[in-house]
């Protein structure tokens, strides 16, 4: 009996101290961290599988990923892997744009539509675009960095997902 309640009372010391750590600002990375230590893999229900990362790292050989305006440069390297908290398989490409933003979403459209990308869903977004890979629905995005203060404002990135249940990330 003594030790179930002096386990009870460390579980109830760690998990206060969890929360202390948001409490405090500090942001939910330190404890994520802490409750993923803390915690057996086991105990979450979603966790990548090996299919999930293998289909990611095909996923960031899409030829999407390699396809941009002539004044864009790709930058940082290619980008990709699995979330285990959403089962999310991911792979993107940032790109630093010298010409327009106009230009750039012109070039995509023709580019997206050549290579057999369609609209998702309106509830996706209407900047989503789907297409199956290897018999799972693959999630196109083209995002731009929304912050005219950044040294580089015109800098965006090209990004694919695809859930193991179908779903996906716009």
């Amino acid at each position: 009996m003594k030790r179930a309640i002096v386990a009870v009372l460390a579980v109830g010391c760690v998990a206060g101290g969890v929360v202390a750590v948001y409490a405090a600002g500090v942001g939910s990375l330190i404890g994520d961290r802490l409750v993923s230590l803390m915690l057996p893999t086991s105990f979450f229900p979603y966790t990548c599988t090996d299919d999930d990362k293998r289909f990611a790292s095909s996923m960031a050989t899409l030829g999407i990923l390699d396809t941009h305006p002539v004044d864009a440069k790709p930058y940082d390297g290619r980008d990709g892997g699995c979330d285990d908290d959403d089962q999310l398989a991911y792979a993107g490409q940032s790109y630093r744009l010298s010409g327009s933003r106009a230009d750039a979403v012109s070039f995509y459209r023709k580019a997206v539509t050549k290579d057999g990308w369609k609209p998702a869903p309106a509830e996706m977004g209407e900047d989503c675009l789907v297409k199956t890979v290897d018999g799972r629905k693959v999630y196109l995005s083209l995002g731009f960095s929304d912050r005219p203060v950044e040294k580089h404002p015109n800098d965006y990135y090209v990004q694919v997902s695809s859930a193991a249940g179908g779903g996906g990330l716009c």
